[in-house]
C-alpha cells in the first residue's frame, strides 16, 4: 500500500538556510522528544515527514551556496559567531529553552508543537542572529544592486544575480556592452547596519515565536476527537496532568546548551541538508 506524500505548498517555501538549536543527540530529552514525535505522527494522515527535535532561531541566513569553498567558509564563520554569542549569554537561567503547552496552527511547520517560553536571553540571541546574518547582508546586497547595477545580471529564471567575473579584461564599453571597468560606487554600510538593528528588534518583538514542532502536516482543522487523542498520548507519555496548562514550563522539559546547526531547508523535508554543526557545552 502506497503512502501519500506530503505536498509542500508555495507558502511553505522560503526557509532557505535556517539556524537550529537542538538538544544534545542521545540525551534523555532528545530521545524522548524523538519518540514522542514519531508516536503522535502516526495519528496524522499521509505519513508526516521525520525531523529531529529543534527550535528554529532564524531562517533565510545568507550563505553562498554557489561556491562550495565559500559556502564552507560561510558556514564555519556563522556557526563560530553563533556559538560565541550563545555562550556569552547571561547564566541566569537553568534552561535557556523551556517547553510550554502544546498548540497547533494551520501552518504546515506548526501543525503540532510545544510553545517555548520567550526567555529574554533566547529572544536576544535570535535577534542578534537575525540582524547579523539575515537583515544586514540582505540590505547591503539590495543597496549594492541599486548603486552598482552593472555588477548584476538576470538569470534564466528571471532572478537578479551577480555577474561572474570575466576572464577577459574589458578596457572600454560601447552600445550596452559589458562594463567590467566601470567604477564601483561606495555606500554607507554603517547606516544600513544601524537600520538593521531596528528591524531585527521589531522582528524579535512581533514575529519571532520560538516553538518545538512535533508534527509537520497539511491537515487542518484538527477535529476535537483527534485533538483529545493527541493530548492523551502526550500526557501519558510525558507523565504530566495537562499539556494545555502553562505549568508545563515548570515540569523541567527543556535544555541549556545543546547543538547549533545550519540546515539547508529546500525541497521536501527529507531532502533538507545539515551544512554544519557545533556543540555548545
Amino acid at each position: 500500500m502506497k503512502t501519500k506524500k506530503q505536498v509542500i505548498s508555495t507558502e511553505q517555501q522560503g526557509l532557505g538556510v535556517a539556524l537550529w538549536l537542538c538538544p544534545k543527540p542521545n540525551s534523555a530529552l532528545y530521545d524522548k522528544l524523538s519518540t514522542l514525535s514519531s508516536s503522535v505522527s502516526t495519528l496524522f494522515p499521509g505519513s508526516p515527514p521525520k525531523f529531529e527535535p529543534h527550535i528554529t532561531i532564524t531562517t533565510n541566513i545568507q550563505v553562498d551556496l554557489d561556491d562550495p569553498s565559500k559556502a564552507k567558509d560561510d558556514v564555519d564563520r556563522i556557526l563560530s559567531a553563533s556559538a560565541i554569542a550563545l555562550r556569552s549569554l547571561p547564566k541566569n537561567h537553568s534552561n535557556l529553552v523551556k517547553l510550554g503547552k502544546i498548540n497547533s496552527q494551520r501552518k504546515f511547520f506548526q501543525k503540532l508543537y510545544f510553545e517555548v517560553e520567550s526567555d529574554p536571553n533566547l529572544i536576544s540571541f535570535a535577534r542578534i542572529m537575525r540582524e547579523i546574518f539575515v537583515i544586514t547582508p540582505e540590505d547591503i546586497e539590495a543597496e549594492n544592486r541599486k548603486c552598482n547595477p552593472h555588477l548584476y545580471t538576470t538569470d534564466s529564471h528571471g532572478n537578479t544575480v551577480k555577474r561572474k567575473p570575466s576572464k577577459k579584461k574589458v578596457t572600454s564599453s560601447w552600445n550596452g556592452g559589458q562594463v567590467e571597468n566601470q567604477q564601483t560606487k561606495q555606500f554607507d554600510t554603517e547606516e544600513i547596519r544601524r537600520r538593521a538593528s531596528y528591524k531585527a528588534a521589531e522582528w524579535a518583538e512581533s514575529e519571532y515565536h520560538p516553538h518545538l514542532s512535533l508534527v509537520y502536516s497539511n491537515l487542518w482543522p484538527i477535529d476535537n476527537a483527534l485533538w483529545r487523542t493527541i493530548k492523551t498520548r502526550i500526557t501519558d507519555y510525558l507523565g504530566v496532568e495537562d499539556v494545555d496548562a502553562e505549568g508545563m514550563q515548570d515540569m523541567g522539559y527543556g535544555w541549556d546548551g545543546g547543538v547549533l546547526k545550519l540546515v539547508l531547508c529546500e525541497g521536501e523535508v527529507y531532502e533538507w541538508i545539515v551544512l554544519g554543526s557545533v556543540d555548545i557545552h
